[in-house]
């Protein structure tokens, strides 16, 4: 296996990351394979491992980019369009990410499909899992700070609210364990009690 210069691994990853996005987004992880990851690219399957550990490592580290591209759509359609406004910002921010989960071929594998269930987990990639979660809930917790300082919300720790509002996305993995016509509604109704009593004015 010949070795590549900077330039030519760089430019090598980023198509193996591309091939991902769409492999992933037709077939899910247990479904792709090295060769569908690498077919056309001009290395051969053995190469792939110069790049990434496994194909999972990959799924996590398209997932990691596209959660990061994400960002700042997300906190100005939420937080920062309601920066005074809890419960209006609450809303916004569950109903947002819930669009993007049900629209996103890349979210709709982790959080719809259970894509995330496939993943053959080493050490690097569980403490990647883990750090993906402190992130979700570091990137809202700064508002919750402001508003608990604020005096806006309910008596309760501001790191517990914003986790509750996190813990809400989580019963995206339940669905199919929920009547199909159903779920919409289960969700709505999770996000209005939420919303409706997380501040002092919903009380």
């Amino acid at each position: 296996m010949r070795s590549f210069t900077d330039e030519e691994r760089e430019i090598i990853r980023r198509k193996i990351i591309d091939r991902g996005k769409d492999c992933f987004a037709r077939y899910g992880i247990k479904k792709t394979g090295i060769e569908d990851l690498t077919e056309g690219l001009g290395i051969a399957k053995s190469s792939f491992y110069s790049f990434f550990n496994s194909k999972e490592d990959l799924f996590l580290q398209i997932f990691k980019e596209e959660r990061e591209a994400l960002k700042d759509s997300i906190l100005e359609n939420s937080f920062l369009k309601y920066r005074t406004e809890p419960d209006k910002a609450v809303r916004a921010y569950l109903q947002y990410v819930l669009h993007i989960v049900n629209n996103h071929p890349v979210w709709r594998k982790v959080f719809i499909e259970k894509e995330h269930l496939e993943l053959t987990i080493s050490r690097s990639s569980e403490e990647e899992i883990k750090n993906i979660s402190r992130d979700n809930l570091a990137m809202i917790l700064p508002f919750f700070e402001e508003w608990t300082a604020a005096g806006l919300l309910i008596d309760k720790p501001a790191r517990v609210l914003a986790a509750t509002t996190q813990a809400v996305l989580s019963l995206t993995h339940s669905r199919n364990e929920i009547e199909k016509d159903d779920f919409p509604e289960v969700m709505d109704t999770f996000i209005d009690l939420l919303a409706n009593n997380i501040s002092k004015k919903g009380v």
